[in-house]
């Protein structure tokens, strides 16, 4: 068992590998199509006739149990394992998302409407409330006795795709105020899944020195989908599930009296709504009252040798990861903004087979013209603390990072990346 569990927890928050996709350049006025996925009311009186997505990617990871330098992560000689600061706790977390945004578009109907089509893949993997205590023992060879009770982590990796619908309309329009409405409705095809979820758990470990007399007991209850021991999914690509998704969204202007635009832009939003359906998933409820030496263990570390089933089906749901989105944007002067974006997670961690999104504040200064736009997001992620990056758009071109000035000047909890490639056809001449 020594290493078992920790080998879990690497390959599922590896296994792919959001907080907030695309940190800072979601709320830049020239986003187009990319903004879409926080707020569908966001294409409409955009700067562009028409925004093609080539393709974009963002990626995050964050913990509240490592913290390393990138300088230091991108040494050769560097071991992750001996030389990363360790913050073990009673209750320690991992996540990891990926987001990425494939051939898609907007185009803007009128002066009053608007309407986009994207595809989107993404992932979301999490292991959540875990004793880090508990982790930072079995790490390395195991020489004395432990003891850990009434643990109730949980862990999942979801992955699936997107194709959705986008419609956006001005609903109120005159010299003071402005207020659009927008939706998208997507259609889920559900690529894997697979999730364990502890409960009570007990780990008893009677260390001897030797393999076949070393012996670990545990007590309390296991519930798994599509996973058949520590170290595989059951066949997570063998079954596929489907579903609907629904986002919505409102923005509201004040315009300026001093320049052709808004004073304040203030949006709202809560997307993912909707959920998965696995039909040929495989559901097990476990009793894990049981005791193993770690020679049998090793060559056999299925569930099902050493748990009773206590009952199973063929199928379960897997809700998107709902979120709240507020979001305000002040414009400071003719090239320069003020953003203030707040991600809010509407889903149950504890749920089983939780897909969700960490909480996320974020303050993010920007310039913006037609060409160029560059940002720099401070930002409070849960389990990950303060990040602080830095990003710019280059006409086609999208590159940026919440995370990489803090971490390389200090150490870090969370690294993330975003890249992108489009087709923009701009409007007139409007705040270039």
């Amino acid at each position: 068992m020594k290493k078992c569990l920790f080998v879990f927890i690497v390959s599922i928050t590896s296994f792919y590998g959001y907080s907030q996709s695309f940190f800072g350049t979601q709320y830049d006025n020239y986003s187009g199509i990319n903004s879409v996925i926080s707020n569908p009311a966001n294409i409409i009186n955009s700067r562009f006739k028409t925004d093609i997505n080539l393709s974009s990617a963002s990626l995050f990871a964050g913990n509240d149990y490592y913290s390393v330098k990138l300088g230091d992560l991108l040494s050769n000689d560097y071991d992750f394992e001996k030389q990363s600061t360790k913050h073990p706790k009673a209750n320690n977390n991992f996540y990891t998302n990926i987001d990425a945004l494939g051939p898609s578009f907007m185009v803007n109907i009128n002066d009053k409407s608007a309407v986009a089509f994207f595809s989107r893949v993404r992932a979301i993997t999490h292991v959540s409330k875990i004793s880090g205590l508990f982790l930072n023992q079995i790490q390395d060879e195991v020489n004395e006795d432990f003891y850990f009770e009434n643990q109730n982590f949980s862990g999942a990796s979801n992955a699936w795709i997107e194709y959705g619908l986008s419609y956006a309309r001005v609903l109120i329009d005159n010299d003071t105020h402005s207020l659009k409405g927008g939706i998208s409705i997507k259609y889920l095809n559900g690529i894997s899944s697979g999730y364990i979820k502890a409960r009570n758990l007990s780990v008893n470990y009677d260390y001897t020195g030797l393999d076949v007399t070393d012996r670990t007991t545990t007590t309390g209850n296991i519930e798994t989908g599509n996973i058949s021991s520590l170290n595989d999914f059951d066949d997570p690509f063998d079954n596929r599930g489907s579903g609907f998704g629904v986002d919505l969204g409102v923005t509201y202007e004040l315009k300026s009296k001093d320049f052709d635009d808004y004073l304040l832009k203030f949006g709202l939003s809560v997307t993912d709504l909707g959920k998965l359906k696995y039909k040929n998933a495989t559901k097990v409820y476990y009793d894990a009252n049981a005791s193993y030496t770690d020679a049998e263990f090793a060559l056999n570390d299925d569930f099902d040798s050493y748990y009773t089933r206590i009952s199973e089906s063929k199928s379960f749901n897997v809700s998107l990861p709902s979120t709240l989105h507020l979001n305000a944007d002040w414009h400071l002067s003719k090239k320069f903004f003020l953003n203030l974006n707040s991600d809010l997670n509407l889903i149950s961690v504890d749920n089983t087979n939780s897909n969700f999104v960490n909480n996320t504040f974020s303050l993010t200064p920007r310039f913006e013209t037609k060409w160029l736009s560059i940002y720099a997001p401070l930002s409070s992620v849960q389990n990950s603390g303060f990040q602080a990056g830095f990003g710019f758009r280059a006409g086609p071109l999208l590159i940026g990072s919440g995370s990489v000035v803090s971490a390389l000047f200090d150490e870090t909890d969370a690294i993330d990346v975003h890249v992108g490639l489009k087709i923009p056809i701009y409007k007139g001449s409007k705040n270039n």
